[in-house]
C-alpha cells in the first residue's frame, strides 16, 4: 500500500467512502442510481491531505493566484489545496463563493482575498452537467478575476466537459466516473 501514489490512494478512498448506489436527486435536478458524496473523503484527515496533494500535482504548472468554489462543497477542497500549495512553497489564495450575499458585516459574495485581475481555478468535488459551477464562475468574474480552469475531483461524464467547452472554459476532471467505478467492489455495492 505504501507504494501507491497519492492519486491512487485518493481514488481508493473515493471508491470506498464516496460512491453510493441507490436512487438520488442530484444538484442538476436529475435522478441517478449512483452518487458521489465527496464530503466523505474531503472531511477526513487522510482524504483532505490527499486531495490537497493531488490538486497541487494537477495545478503546479498552471499560473494562477487563487482557487475558489461554491460553499459548502468546495470549501474543504479549496482549503486542502491552499495548504498543499503552501507546503510546496507556492502561495495561492483560497476563496469561496456564498450562495447569496452575506447579510451582515462586509456583505460579500466571495469570501477571501480576490483581487481584480487575479487568475482563478474554480473547483468542486463532483460535476454532472456543470451548470451549478456557473454561480462560482460568475462571482469570480464579477470580482474582476479571470477563470483559468474549472477542476473537479470526479467528472460524472454527463455533459460537464462539453458544457464548459461550449462556454469557453478549460475543464478537467481528476477522475472520471468510469475510473471510479472500475473496481469490482464498487460495481457490487
Amino acid at each position: 500500500m505504501s507504494d501507491k501514489t497519492p492519486r491512487d490512494k485518493l481514488l481508493s478512498l473515493i471508491r470506498e467512502r464516496s460512491y453510493r448506489s441507490g436512487e438520488f436527486k442530484l444538484a442538476s435536478g436529475k435522478t441517478s442510481n449512483f452518487y458521489f458524496d465527496g464530503k466523505m473523503v474531503e472531511l477526513m484527515p487522510e482524504g483532505a491531505h490527499l486531495i490537497g496533494e493531488v490538486v497541487y500535482d494537477e495545478l503546479k504548472d498552471l499560473e494562477f493566484e487563487a482557487i475558489s468554489g461554491l460553499a459548502v462543497g468546495a470549501v474543504p477542497m479549496v482549503t486542502s489545496a491552499a495548504i498543499s500549495f503552501y507546503h510546496h512553497g507556492k502561495s495561492i489564495e483560497g476563496t469561496f463563493v456564498r450562495s447569496e450575499v452575506k447579510s451582515h458585516g462586509t456583505r460579500k459574495v466571495v469570501e477571501g482575498k480576490l483581487a481584480p485581475g487575479d487568475r482563478v481555478v474554480v473547483v468542486d468535488d463532483v460535476a454532472t452537467s456543470g451548470k451549478s459551477l456557473l454561480q462560482a464562475i460568475k462571482a469570480v468574474q464579477d470580482a474582476g478575476a479571470t477563470v483559468e480552469l474549472v477542476l473537479v475531483i470526479v467528472d460524472r461524464q454527463e455533459g460537464a466537459a462539453e458544457f464548459f467547452r461550449e462556454q469557453g472554459y478549460p475543464f478537467r476532471g481528476i477522475f472520471t466516473k468510469d475510473q471510479v467505478m472500475e473496481a469490482d467492489h464498487v460495481a457490487a455495492r
